[in-house]
């Protein structure tokens, strides 16, 4: 994240923004509050986003990225302009998917989580025949990576006070150390997506882009704390949208990335209540934060129970996601 003191002011935002687009600008705005990287600018007819970044190279890299999956017509915003230290996207809107899923009834829900499935893999389509994997960097590509995302699970018991699982831990890095070939988003969270018009669900924020095998972003997506909904709720459009050959390699890896992802998020969860405490589930969602909430800790328990008994090496995860959630369960709401 950018330094304070090395972003332009919202004044010199807007002062640029009218310069640019021959408009004059009404207000600018910061949706997820004044420490993050994008503003929303307020002409008297549009809106768009402003967002500066930590590095240039990055900020170059997703420029190009929004460049090559917009002139595709993936539900991504569309790169409009910027200079080196900023630059302009249009705005698809301001109902974040994390919000419109929790606001909806389960059989919405059913609905837009299909919607966010069909177009991550319209995204994917997209990269492949923008070539994007080529520009992008690998994710997790070494072993010892993979080694400390799954081994994530037994630090993590200490913190909660619950038993360590008995993993084959040979065999699960063997099945999550894999070639990066495939271009995504990686940090596909429901707060980083917003549902625009004709509820198509558009994905924003690109810099963590990278290339890997390819379910990472429906792992980062189904494994969050704001995502309300199980496992099949996911598995069962990538069934039916996937190509038939490696479609179950797919699911199953699928499987096995996502239990590990959400001890990674149960572990977040942790280290920011011991440092902050619980915090206001609401606001943490209407501001893409962290959310460090009891039961939305205990859902992702529930959640990843669900997804490791779909696989006989994450099968002993179970146990430990239910003494998980008991552990928060059991822990002071104040």
């Amino acid at each position: 994240m950018a330094e304070q003191d090395d972003r332009l002011a919202p004044e010199e935002v807007a002062l640029l923004a009218g310069q640019m687009f021959g408009a004059e600008v009404d207000k600018v705005t910061a949706p997820g509050g004044r420490s993050r990287e994008s503003l929303r600018v307020h002409f008297p007819k549009r809106t768009m986003v402003a967002t500066q970044r930590s590095y240039p190279g990055r900020m170059r890299m997703e420029v190009e990225v929004l460049r090559r999956l917009s002139g595709r017509g993936a539900p991504v915003p569309r790169f409009l302009g910027g200079t080196e230290k900023v630059f302009f996207q249009a705005d698809v809107g301001s109902r974040r998917l994390s919000g419109e899923m929790a606001a909806g009834k389960a059989d919405q829900q059913a609905k837009v989580a299909r919607r966010a499935v069909e177009s991550l893999l319209e995204i994917h389509q997209a990269g492949r025949d923008a070539g994007l994997a080529e520009i992008v960097p690998g994710l997790g590509e070494r072993e010892d990576w993979v080694k400390g995302f799954v081994g994530t699970a037994i630090t993590s018991s200490e913190k909660f006070g619950i038993d360590v699982p008995d993993l084959d831990h040979s065999a699960l890095v063997a099945r999550l150390h894999v070639p990066a070939k495939v271009f995504i988003k990686w940090d596909a969270r429901p707060g980083n997506a917003a549902v625009g018009k004709n509820d198509r669900v558009f994905w924003f924020d690109w810099e963590h882009c990278g290339k890997r095998h390819g379910m990472e972003d429906f792992a980062w997506m189904a494994g969050d704390e704001f995502w309300p909904l199980g496992a099949e709720a996911v598995l069962a459009p990538l069934a039916e949208s996937l190509p038939e050959a490696g479609r179950d390699d797919n699911l199953d890896y699928l499987i096995h990335f996502i239990t590990f992802h959400i001890v990674q998020r149960l572990t977040i969860i942790h280290r920011r209540h011991r440092k902050y405490g619980w915090v206001n589930a609401d606001k943490a969602m209407r501001y893409d934060k962290i959310g460090t909430d009891p039961d939305l800790a205990i859902r992702l328990c529930d959640h990843g129970a669900d997804w490791a008994a779909r696989a006989a090496l994450t099968r002993p995860m179970v146990a430990w996601f239910n003494a998980c959630g008991a552990a928060i369960a059991a822990m002071p709401r104040e």
